[in-house]
């Protein structure tokens, strides 16, 4: 086995892209805003690091036991791009989804023990649960396989304010100024906003996908949305979630920016690159026009990325 095989299993692009996200939450975003009431990030860089590892260790056990389950339908959508049971054995996917388990739920309960909220540690063993659960059998089930990746792609940005908050309320004192609650409050916010944007992209994104595997998924038995209810309305589905998405982007840019540099890459970057998606979508019928959507919703979701560093100069 090559070591860019065993890459491949784990998906490292994506890994990198989950490493990028809760990096640049952290600091250009949890920081600038502590920043302004004069307090430093509590949730030290060690722990903060050891966080990370987890989360990427357990995304990446979801990877090689998705892999491990797809074989049959992975070699009628992507023949050429099949590694388990070609380049790496079945029984080495299942070895590598234990092991990075393994560690990354165990990693979690420590973040957790040190920060004296232990219960946090069970959320990720849920996470890993339940995307061996996914792979297992809710992957074949209408819509919930769909909904289980777009929750944990949200839970990626969320998890940096998580463990930050708390810490924060032990050093902030009840009789904190008002403007320490508030800025607090909005960090939240701005954090959760990601995690939305995350979370509705990445269904949309799935969805499409499934448009993609439509004739695998039917030879194998799955209940995906376009299996079930057609691709006509899968389509409506992916085309109003994009539609949230510029909705939702106009009442925050109205709520919380209204300054012409946001304005200026809100729109170049997300709101008409998503236009033109929409407007290909409506018109798409083959495969390689839905993986262009898809590729294309993938860059919108980097570019929503790299937007929190302009945020930061925003911010200060």
């Amino acid at each position: 086995m090559k070591i860019i095989d065993f890459l491949k299993l784990i998906r490292y692009k994506n890994l990198s892209i989950i490493i990028l996200t809760q990096y640049l939450m952290r600091w250009c975003v949890i920081d600038p805003f502590l920043s302004t009431i004069n307090h430093n990030m509590q949730f030290s860089e060690g722990l903060f690091a050891l966080l990370v590892l987890s989360t990427v260790c357990i995304a990446a056990a979801g990877y090689a036991i998705n892999d491990y389950f797809d074989v049959r339908v992975d070699t009628e959508n992507h023949p050429d791009s099949v590694i388990v049971g070609t380049k790496i054995s079945r029984r080495m996917a299942m070895a590598y989804n234990n092991i990075l388990n393994f560690i990354g739920v165990a990693l979690g309960f420590w973040i957790s023990y040190k920060i004296g909220l232990f219960k946090l540690g069970f959320l990720f063993a849920l996470i890993s649960g339940g995307l061996w659960f996914y792979s297992a059998l809710y992957k074949r089930q209408l819509i919930i396989g769909n909904l289980i990746v777009a929750i944990f792609a949200g839970l990626v940005p969320l998890l940096t304010v998580i463990y930050e908050i708390p810490l924060l309320n032990k050093v902030i004192t009840p009789d904190r100024p008002p403007v320490e609650t508030t800025v607090v409050s909005v960090l939240f916010l701005y954090i959760a906003g990601y995690s939305a944007f995350a979370f509705l992209t990445t269904l949309a994104r799935e969805i499409l996908k499934d448009i993609e595997d439509l004739k695998g998924d039917d030879l194998v038995g799955r209940r995906t949305i376009p299996v079930e209810w057609g691709v006509k309305t899968s389509k409506a589905i992916v085309i109003s979630l994009l539609a949230i998405i510029l909705i939702l982007l106009a009442i925050i840019y109205s709520y919380y920016f209204r300054d012409y540099i946001s304005l200026i890459y809100l729109s170049i970057s997300i709101a008409i690159p998503t236009l033109f998606l929409i407007f290909k979508l409506i018109k798409a019928n083959e495969k390689k026009q839905y993986h262009f959507i898809s590729t294309g919703i993938k860059g919108i979701m980097l570019a929503g990325l790299v937007f929190s560093v302009l945020l930061r100069f925003i911010i200060e």
